[in-house]
């Protein structure tokens, strides 16, 4: 239940007049006005008995139950959005209800662009090019603003010349070609959403980088992503100022039956490393054959790097494609990938079918991620790139849905479900920005066995970054309220102890 309290209560004057029999204060919700969550301790006790006896304490100015909230969903007004089952699967033309990826839902949250630190959030799409002027991506390409078109210098002194939307990695330079292939991979990814024109990506909102070097040899794919993490390193550097915030990158694309964990191939995972220091995870796609990864091998999706999202394909019925790969170990999970309509050279759509389409599903997953995460998150990413890029690789996994099909053969046993992750990246080091930060040092002296002295550090911030000088330390013992400190003190003295007895203390 809920309870809020008087404007001049403070909680752990509150916490003295609560029966602990009965309650305990659960969780501070807004501490701005007095909101916290209550536990009901006694089962002789029902909820409704409770929110009117809090009702009726003087120190309560109102209380009710902790109802259950049902997410909201947000459809675009694309007007093929319909045929887009992956995104929402109403049964259309054979499909089992709800067996999609919760796009609705998850786009209740966000629809993608930008995090909470206000970078603009930026997907790579590594494939054979990118139909550049087709209306439903314009909107949502990524534009390098500090290149002059054309005019043959490198203006922004990022190593590249007239990388105006990316990089063309098989001819050395800022052209990109069209592809039918990597524009229905932009499409997945990142096609404009509620623009009431053809289909929705993931993110309705996004940064397109197109980069062109799937196909041919090696060193060709290694510059594609070289550009790929030369631009993340660039915008880091220049604190944003230049470059790009990379944050994925999709690769539709592969060497069949390779062993990408041996001498031949181990620049691959270099690669994937090097850019997963820089917080950018790698969604790749799997064979397009009924083979196990982690007996036959294969480049990229058989790659060890903690950076790899290794994807295989799945329908419309919530099963694995019987034409896709798998491997208990090297594959981490199913995405939509069989019948996908998303944007085609021509300016129009087209359906297709393949792990080539699973994957962008992950990679827009990723992007979508950093605009949902908290601002909590997002600091700590900012600071902790690589191990950030890890935690939202998990979150992709704790979040999908359980397939039978999927189930022992893959690492997470599941499908792709964004709404699932988004809520948890949401949830992830969330705090009210008038909180302030924890104590730091702490320590406590137990020299004299009948005392504690604990000394500690005082906060100078609170969550948000605002700078605090004025406040109440309060510290529970045993997990029930015992003092209060006011600020600059950074110690206290606990006595009457009993020897031999364990004592519990927290900020």
């Amino acid at each position: 239940m809920l309870v809020k309290l008087d404007r001049d209560v403070k909680k752990g004057e509150f916490r003295t007049v609560l029966d602990p029999s009965k309650y305990a204060i659960e969780q501070t919700v807004v501490k701005r006005l007095g909101i916290y969550k209550i536990r009901i301790l006694n089962d002789q006790l029902t909820a409704q008995m409770a929110v009117e006896e809090l009702r009726n304490n003087p120190w309560v100015e109102k209380a009710q139950l902790d109802h259950k909230v049902t997410p909201r969903q947000t459809f675009p007004d694309d007007n093929e959005f319909s045929g887009q089952w992956d995104k929402h699967n109403t049964g259309q033309n054979g499909g089992t209800p709800d067996a999609d990826i919760d796009a609705p839902e998850a786009w209740d949250i966000t629809t993608g662009g930008v995090n909470a630190l206000g970078d603009t959030i930026v997907v790579a799409v590594v494939d054979g090019g990118m139909m550049l002027n087709h209306t439903d991506l314009v909107p949502n390409l990524w534009i390098n603003h500090n290149e002059i078109p054309g005019n043959g210098i490198d203006d922004d002194n990022n190593g590249y010349v007239d990388d105006i939307n990316g990089w063309d990695a098989y001819s050395s330079d800022g052209s990109i070609p069209g592809s039918g292939h990597g524009t229905h991979v932009a499409g997945i990814i990142g096609a404009k959403g509620n623009n009431g024109s053809m289909v929705a990506g993931v993110n309705w909102n996004v940064k397109l980088m197109a980069i062109a070097g799937s196909s041919g040899t090696t060193s060709t794919v290694l510059e594609a992503y070289g550009y790929a993490l030369d631009q993340r390193a660039f915008y880091d550097s220049t604190n944003g100022a230049l470059g790009a915030f990379v944050v994925a990158t999709n690769s539709s694309f592969g060497i069949d039956n390779a062993d990408c964990n041996s001498g031949s191939y181990a620049l691959w995972n270099d690669m994937y490393d090097a850019m997963g220091e820089y917080g950018i995870l790698s969604a790749a796609a799997t064979m397009n054959s009924n083979s196990n990864v982690d007996n036959t091998g294969d480049v990229p999706t058989g790659c060890a790097s903690d950076y790899m999202i290794a994807v295989t394909n799945t329908t419309r019925n919530d099963v694995k494609n019987s034409g896709a790969a798998y491997g208990a170990t090297m594959i981490d999970l199913g995405a939509p990938g069989t019948s996908i309509l998303s944007t085609y050279t021509g300016g129009g759509t087209q359906t297709l079918t393949g792990t080539s389409m699973a994957s962008p599903q992950v990679a827009g997953a990723v992007g979508f991620m950093h605009a949902a995460m908290s601002a909590g998150f997002a600091n700590y990413f900012k600071n902790n790139r690589a191990d950030g890029g890890v935690l939202i690789k998990q979150m992709i996994l704790d979040g999908t849905d359980p397939l039978p099909s999927l189930d022992g053969i893959t690492v997470s046993g599941g499908r792709l479900n964004i709404y699932n992750s988004a809520v948890i990246v949401q949830e992830y080091l969330a705090s009210d920005s008038l909180d302030p930060n924890p104590v730091s040092n702490l320590q406590a002296d137990t020299s004299q066995w009948y005392q504690a002295t604990l000394t500690w550090n005082d906060p100078t911030t609170l969550f948000g970054g605002d700078s605090i000088t004025d406040f109440i330390i309060e510290i529970n013992r045993d997990g029930l309220f015992h003092t209060s400190i006011p600020s600059g003190l950074e110690s206290f003295t606990d006595y009457g102890l009993l020897s031999g007895v364990p004592y519990y203390y927290s900020f």
